[in-house]
């Protein structure tokens, strides 16, 4: 099973990273214009290919779920803080 995808088109040194998660890589333009050399998003479209290519920049999608799980934590922990919350964060495994 292959747990990640990597779609070569950036520079060799990276200085700059994009990331949006889940299925965000529809926004891949926006990294292009903020001049990033790696964009990261959780899924992948046949479009997007095409567009590290030509746009220079390297596309890595890491996965739906996996890429989802960070921000739904660090939601919690920060409602948790403001509001005095208890939260817990139940993660069911699923590889897409």
């Amino acid at each position: 099973m292959q747990l990640g995808l990597h779609l070569p088109g950036g520079p060799q040194q990276i200085k700059t990273v994009s990331w949006c998660s889940g299925g965000a890589q529809g926004y891949i333009d926006r990294a292009l214009t903020w001049g990033a050399d790696v964009y990261i998003s959780g899924e992948v479209s046949e479009q997007t290919t095409h567009l590290a290519l030509e746009g220079g920049i390297h596309y890595l999608a890491a996965g739906h779920h996996a890429t989802e799980r960070l921000g739904i934590k660090a939601l919690g922990v920060h409602l948790s803080e403001k509001f005095g919350l208890t939260h817990h964060f139940i993660d069911v495994n699923n590889p897409v």
